[in-house]
């Protein structure tokens, strides 16, 4: 398992990120070990607190109780332990003397990144915490000091004697040649400054956020209170004051995002920030080239198909009964029991150890997302409800991301892969809700999650097909103006546009979260769901068998997306006709459901 550690450097350029041999107990004991010995008594008893045995009696610490303590003593401690792996490699160390430093050197990081992993789940817990909102921001603003910190340990090893060595009994394959020069690596005081800059503009979004007023009727106001308490024609016009307000000042911050990250992409030598996305920060194994023809393909099979539905009035409010917190814990309880086995045994964890939110609260961020706690090597789920029966679906997303990091040990090969995952778990999970949902619950949740995939395709695809507009714009020229045209343009194009909301469909792309923290990310979503659904069309043709497919692949013995799918006997996305496919796949189950419905 050594091997893990390679994921480090797939941290780089993707911080905000979702980001075995050993049981989850055994690893965490061996880490506070070692931290004692790093920290000192009194500060390695604190540190020893923050990891999974937490206390004596070994037993995991619930995530409410996970002591948050700004690490920059890790970053102090593993300064200093590079500084002692370069003295014992320059004075001829043996290869046990440089291993144990090594270890000491991953749990500093790994404690790091755990303590930054705390503080933004707990910011998006409550937005108007300003604690955590600037322990958050300080975490992220020094992720890339440790991050070109183990750079240079991984040059250090890798232009040693015991390069070799290293290889065979401590990292990967290729290692040693791969670091063997050390005037190859991509960390510079240029870079340095961009992802600080960076990091503060991300601060201000989030500030920007974290609280908006509108006014009404002269008076200053909380808009989400606001909105909440309105109705109809009031509320919507509410959300249109929040746009026309904040579209400049979230614009003008977009725009100073997309040329710190065009700058970031030049100086490592790539020709644009969508190329670096691409083989850099998501690993894909596709291209942008591809992508872009998948887009056309999206409009040449699915956006008719949206049209046509709207029309036939086979789109509606399917999913929106009310269901609360407990309700909406106890039918995922329910599915991952009746799936049995890993599904279950992950359930069973994170419900033990209170890894994941689904409260409501107007406080929380506007997303949902898995994170990691590394020192734990448990996933969290943090889910942003809107008290409706489609919060199952959403649960299921994040908890099919859960489920991959828990049986994986967060595996980083693929962010696509990693969304094949959470997508099919959304389509697989109504069927397992027996004994938690009625039969007619359950039907309205399927076409729920028909009409979901459907807008999915056409909604994400604009969404990927906008950034590439930004982006393709050369940032010194791009204006907010120019960006809200695209905004507009694009809801024309994919066929969601209504005629005489012109201001709406410009200004509301503020919203999307993924423009401004993960650029170039939403192409996994439409890409990923093919898979996805043929993962569902094996459980709609014979139930169990697409789970079994979907347990099949899960253990990610294959590292690329097109890899592992046409390993387990799928069709690639880009295959010829697949788009035609899945307008069929679709098409057949909104009007089988609306009959069903009917009847």
């Amino acid at each position: 398992m050594r091997k893990r550690w390679k994921s480090l450097l797939a941290a780089l350029l993707c911080l905000l990120l979702l980001s075995g041999c050993a049981g989850p107990a055994e690893r965490s004991y061996q880490i506070s070990e070692l931290l004692v010995g790093l920290f000192g008594p009194e500060q390695g008893e604190q540190a020893q607190a923050q990891t999974q045995n937490g206390g004596e009696d070994g037993e995991m610490v619930p995530f409410d109780r996970i002591v948050y303590t700004r690490p920059e003593a890790q970053m102090e401690s593993l300064r200093a332990k590079i500084d002692e792996l370069d003295q014992v490699l320059e004075g001829g160390a043996t290869l046990s003397q440089v291993t144990a430093i090594l270890d000491e050197c991953f749990v500093l990081f790994n404690s790091y990144d755990t303590m930054y992993s705390v503080a933004e789940i707990r910011a998006c817990q409550d937005m108007t915490d300003a604690f955590y909102e600037e322990e958050y921001g300080w975490c992220l603003d020094h992720y890339y000091e440790m991050q070109a910190m183990m750079d240079e340990l991984y040059y250090l090893c890798g232009g040693s004697k015991l390069a070799g060595q290293l290889e065979r009994e401590y990292f990967w394959e290729g290692f040693a040649e791969e670091y063997a020069d050390s005037s190859e690596s991509s960390y510079s005081d240029e870079l340095a400054e961009l992802y600080h800059r960076e990091s503060a503009l991300l601060s201000e979004y989030r500030s920007l956020i974290a609280s908006p007023t509108i006014t009404v009727d002269g008076q200053e106001v909380d808009l989400y209170s606001y909105v909440d308490a309105a109705s109809g024609e009031a509320s919507f016009d509410g959300w249109m004051e929040y746009y026309r307000s904040y579209n400049e000042r979230l614009g003008r911050v977009y725009i100073e995002l997309v040329k710190v990250r065009t700058a970031q992409a030049r100086a490592l030598g790539f020709d644009s920030f969508e190329e670096l996305s691409y083989r850099f920060n998501y690993e894909r194994d596709y291209t942008p080239a591809q992508a872009r023809e998948y887009l056309e393909g999206i409009k040449t099979w699915l956006v008719p198909l949206y049209k046509e539905m709207l029309e036939e009035g086979l789109i509606d409010e399917a999913g929106t009964r009310v269901m609360l917190e407990d309700e909406l814990e106890e039918v995922l309880r329910t599915v991952a029991d009746n799936m049995g086995g890993d599904v279950q045994e992950a359930f069973g964890f994170l419900s033990e150890y209170g890894l994941y939110d689904v409260r409501y609260s107007e406080r929380k961020m506007g997303k949902s997302f898995q994170s990691y706690l590394t020192d734990y090597e448990a996933p969290f789920v943090f889910l942003d409800p809107i008290l409706q029966l489609s919060d199952v679906a959403s649960f299921a997303h994040e908890f099919g991301h859960a489920l991959d990091a828990y049986v994986n040990y967060n595996a980083y090969e693929s962010m696509d892969l990693a969304e094949c995952f959470s997508q099919a778990m959304e389509l697989l999970a109504p069927g397992y809700a027996d004994g938690a949902l009625n039969a007619r619950e359950q039907a309205d949740l399927y076409r729920y999650k028909a009409m979901d995939n459907l807008e999915m395709y056409v909604q994400q695809g604009s969404f990927a097909e906008f950034e590439e507009l930004v982006y393709g714009v050369d940032p010194e020229e791009l204006t907010v103006e120019m960006i809200n045209g695209f905004s507009l343009q694009t809801a024309k194009d994919y066929g969601y546009y209504e005629p005489g909301y012109e201001d709406y469909y410009a200004l509301s792309w503020i919203d999307i979260t993924h423009f401004f923290e993960t650029p170039f990310y939403i192409i996994s979503y439409p890409v990923s769901n093919d898979v996805a659904m043929q993962i569902y069309e094996l459980e709609r043709e014979t139930p169990g068998s697409g789970l079994d497919k979907y347990l099949e692949m899960l253990p990610r013995n294959a590292e690329g997306l097109l890899e592992t799918v046409l390993a387990g006997g799928l069709e690639s996305p880009f295959a010829p006709g697949r788009l035609e496919k899945v307008a069929e796949d679709l098409r057949e189950q909104l009007e089988e459901d609306s009959f069903a419905a009917a009847a």
